[in-house]
């Protein structure tokens, strides 16, 4: 499981912004709410390939067993809570980062996203702390601008190149740790995608956030939904990206959860009901996973022996035709 911690750290802190280049590059892209000026500027920091050609094209998604650049996501943090702090003004410069091919707008549209979502979350608290003690009902607050800054993290959620998702992942972690349990629940709109499911679960399976968290069923609910979409699927559907990623996570993800919420166990124990081969692959890599941790013995030994009781029975051999060979083999 990748964990977005290990992206490059850089020589700017988190969440301060100390180049005074930048800063105004930032505040001119603000008041023109176009980001190449400042692109350009953060090219060379980035960690990402240089450009060619004046641009940086879509790269393509290697697998989640290759190297990654060493991408400043510190720098990305920086920029991103700096825009967030221009206000309403900078809604249209990230709207505009968001729009872009570029991989590292996308990252650092995350940051300013998360950001966003973070002072939302601090401004509702105050206001409910003013409310408590004035005797009156807070006041409902509509989103900056009209932009849902969880709504937009879901769509890049979808991008196919896995250094954009990893960006992904450390935003949507950041809005967790600011709004806590409220956040776990809102996730039900990104379960009904398989690169959407994919981040949201890996964005909660970190041991640290999960420490803070008390929504075990909610956490439960967003599995449920994962696994559904991926047990459900359409075979067409079996060559996507996203659904082999989701499937791929799942088991690692499974057995971090697990290890918060004994509730996860539980329902994994029902999984092992399972029909579909995808699927019962998925909980038997989930109990392996589980037996690598810290869980018992007897507990994975169980769910191991709910697995194989519920397994198909084995083909006759009588009606195996020997001699035969599988068309499809070598083909790409």
């Amino acid at each position: 499981m990748a964990d977005t911690s290990d992206l490059r750290r850089g020589a700017t802190p988190p969440g301060a912004l100390r180049n005074p280049k930048i800063d105004a590059a930032i505040e001119r892209a603000v008041q023109l709410g176009d980001p190449a000026e400042l692109l350009a500027l953060l090219d060379r920091s980035s960690g990402l390939p240089a450009r060619r050609g004046g641009g940086r094209a879509p790269g393509p998604d290697l697998g989640p067993n290759a190297p990654l650049p060493r991408v400043n996501l510190d720098l990305a943090r920086a920029v991103g809570a700096a825009i967030a702090d221009r206000g309403a003004p900078a809604e249209r410069l990230v709207r505009a980062l968001c729009s872009s091919a570029e991989e590292y707008a996308l990252i650092v549209a995350a940051q300013a996203l998360a950001a966003i979502a973070a002072q939302g979350a601090q401004a509702q608290g105050a206001q409910a702390e003013g409310a408590a003690r004035s005797g009156r009902p807070p006041r409902a607050r509509g989103g900056r601008g009209g932009l849902d800054p969880l709504g937009e993290l879901g769509q890049l959620a979808e991008d196919p190149r896995r250094v954009v998702r990893d960006g992904v992942v450390a935003a949507l972690r950041a809005v967790i740790a600011a709004r806590g349990d409220a956040v776990v629940g809102e996730l039900s709109s990104w379960t009904d995608g398989y690169l959407q499911a994919y981040v949201a679960l890996e964005a909660l399976a970190e041991r640290t956030l999960l420490a803070g968290l008390s929504a075990g069923a909610e956490v439960v609910a967003r599995l449920e939904e994962a696994f559904a979409i991926s047990d459900r699927s359409p075979r067409a559907d079996e060559r996507l990206q996203g659904l082999r990623l989701l499937r791929q996570g799942m088991p690692a993800q499974i057995a971090t959860l697990a290890g918060r919420f004994p509730e996860v166990v539980r329902w994994l124990e029902e999984k092992t009901q399972a029909e579909r081969p995808e699927s019962r692959d998925v909980v038997g890599q989930a109990i392996a996973a589980l037996r690598k941790g810290s869980f018992s013995d007897a507990e994975t030994d169980r769910l191991a022996a709910a697995l194989s009781a519920t397994a198909p029975p084995p083909r006759d051999p009588s009606r195996i035709v020997q001699g035969t060979r599988k068309r499809s083999k070598g083909r790409r």
